[in-house]
Parts: C-alpha cells; sequence; structure tokens
C-alpha cells in the first residue's frame, strides 16, 4: 500500500486529477456548476483523463487505501462495485477529493489526499468497494485504488458520469 486516508464526502462522490488538469480554475470558482454538472460534461473530462469524478451514490466517510498495479483475481472477487478508469499525472502528484470541492474550489489540497507517484503519465485507476457492513453507502466504506502505469493514454469507456456504487 501507498498511502490510506479518511475522507469525509459532502457530495455524492469524489475526484482524482493532478494539479495541472485544475491549474485553470480560480480559487473561489463554483466550477461544479459551471463545468460539471452536465452528465456529458463529466464523462469528457473522464474521457480525455483530466478531473476524473466518480458517483459513490452517497455521501459520507470513504477509507481511502492506494496501491501500484493491478488488483489480483483473488482481490477482485471480494469487491461488488469495480470501476476502471484513467487519469494523466504530472508533476508525480494525484489528489483525491470531494466532488464539492469544485463548488467552492481552493488549489490547496488536504496534505493526505496528495499522493506522490514514481513517474509522470498515464494511469489505469482500478477502484474497487463493496456496501459497509452497516448496508449503508459511505458508513466508512473502504475504496480501493489501483494505479497503473502506461505508455499511452488509455481508452475509458463510460457514459455519463462514472459511477462505483
Amino acid at each position: 500500500m501507498i498511502q490510506s486516508f479518511n475522507l469525509e464526502a459532502q457530495g455524492f462522490g469524489f475526484i482524482l486529477c493532478s494539479p495541472f488538469a485544475t491549474a485553470d480554475i480560480s480559487d473561489g470558482e463554483d466550477f461544479l456548476e459551471s463545468n460539471f454538472e452536465q452528465p456529458s460534461d463529466v464523462e469528457k473530462l473522464a474521457k480525455e483523463c483530466s478531473i476524473v469524478g466518480v458517483s459513490t451514490g452517497s455521501p459520507g466517510n470513504f477509507l481511502f487505501e492506494i496501491y501500484y498495479g493491478y488488483p489480483t483475481d483473488d482481490t477482485l472477487e471480494k469487491f461488488e462495485f469495480r470501476l476502471r478508469l484513467g487519469v494523466e499525472v504530472r508533476g508525480k502528484l494525484l489528489e483525491i477529493r470531494d466532488l464539492f470541492d469544485l463548488m467552492d474550489w481552493t488549489k490547496n489540497c488536504p496534505k493526505e489526499q496528495i499522493i506522490k507517484l514514481n513517474d509522470d503519465g498515464f494511469y489505469h485507476i482500478t477502484l474497487l468497494s463493496k456496501l459497509p457492513n452497516s448496508g449503508l453507502l459511505g458508513d466508512k466504506q473502504k475504496v480501493l485504488v489501483f494505479l497503473h502505469h502506461l505508455d499511452s493514454k488509455p481508452d475509458v469507456n463510460v457514459k455519463g458520469v462514472p459511477t462505483l456504487c
């Protein structure tokens, strides 16, 4: 495992992005309303591997565990929710942030939500999760994030908002 952290999500999901992808968003800007509200906008950015939005279906407390590579078949079998996306990383930094951060943007991401990677370039993102024991989405729900470095931009096959749960 590279890193782990808790994310108290106010929104119904989270975003993954490298800081270069959000460099043109001004502090205080409501990027969610102007550029991320329509499913087609979210889909376009996910296919570009820039600002990758993921729906969790619920706000709540999410326990992220970050790993390199791809999950094993045994690991895959343990999780009912699976999603494969892509992201471009520059500066060897990847941020995982609450979706609602886009409503009142700040370039300052909490340090525990910044993942320092070994290489720049494109990565496959494999997201795994399952319904917590309580049966409630977002109730200390574990989300495994596997990052596999690629030689080129991956084809991302999504329609609308990428949905994990």
